[in-house]
């Protein structure tokens, strides 16, 4: 609350060592580490300082695997799905939605390695149910539609000179209209050839102005505070964006929020 990040996170290792097994202390580091831009490694380190990985509770399963895959180990973050009961919601999270976040991250980090044909498979067996995995047999089509994943795939087929199928997710991105998609229809429409840029200046500005109202009123503040920051980059406002992205940390974790605002820090969102 005062901003003191860095005496935050020494308060918090000092609670990780008397408290080994509170969930608090393991988010308010993730937390502070990320505003200050503390690198993923680190931020995974801390999370697996908890003692025991096989009961670690989901909120906490679900922020190692998504630091996982920020540092680039897709193996040891999908490997945290397995062995596990994953019941409702937590903090507006479900399995899938984080399942379809480490594998499109996978597929982006393989093609932005040039390691192509195992970004294709991996973008292509996105929806396929995998055995073991019982979540993956259905519930996922909503998130592969989502103007984001078809953005994020788009770019790995693109980057792997798969123009057509690249077109295609782009097209598909480029029809949302939700608030919260915006940015990624922006971009979307920008790879293709009919590009309006006041119009979409325009679109973003709307987008903007809905957002901060929405982060004034919902109860997914640190959802709609994140939005808002990628806005606020994608439309040029760039210490102003960076400002909201800072504050979503500190807000309670909606919707991803804190991994899409890490990703959004480090310049992995449109601009």
């Amino acid at each position: 609350m005062k901003r003191d990040l860095a005496g935050a996170l020494r308060v918090f290792a000092e609670g990780i060592k008397n408290d080994p097994s509170n969930v608090v202390n393991y988010s308010g580091t993730v937390a502070a580490m990320a505003v200050l831009g503390k690198p993923a490694a680190e931020r995974v380190k801390a999370l697996e300082l908890y003692p025991d990985l096989d009961r670690m509770p989901i909120s906490l399963v679900y922020e190692l695997a998504l630091n996982r895959a920020e540092e680039g180990n897709y193996k040891g973050a999908i490997d945290l799905f397995q062995n596990r009961f994953f019941g409702s919601e937590e903090g507006g999270i479900n399995v899938r939605q984080v399942w379809v976040e480490v594998k499109s991250q996978q597929a982006l980090g393989s093609a932005r390695s040039g390691h192509c044909e195992e970004a294709l498979a991996t973008a292509k067996t996105l929806g396929s149910p995998v055995p073991g995995f019982s979540f993956t047999q259905n519930g996922l089509e909503p998130l592969l539609n989502s103007a984001r994943t078809n953005y994020l795939l788009g770019e790995v087929s693109s980057t792997c000179g798969q123009k057509e199928e690249a077109d295609r997710r782009y097209r598909l991105s480029a029809q949302a209209t939700d608030t919260s998609d915006v940015v990624w229809a922006w971009a979307s429409a920008k790879m293709l050839g009919s590009y309006d840029p006041a119009l979409w200046r325009e679109r973003l500005s709307a987008a903007l102005s809905q957002a901060e109202a929405n982060a004034l009123t919902s109860a997914n503040q640190g959802w709609w505070v994140y939005s808002v920051g990628v806005l606020q980059l994608a439309l040029g406002r760039e210490v102003q964006g960076k400002a909201s992205l800072r504050e979503s940390l500190l807000l309670p974790d909606n919707r991803m929020s804190y991994h899409f605002s890490r990703l959004a820090m480090e310049g992995a969102t449109p601009r």
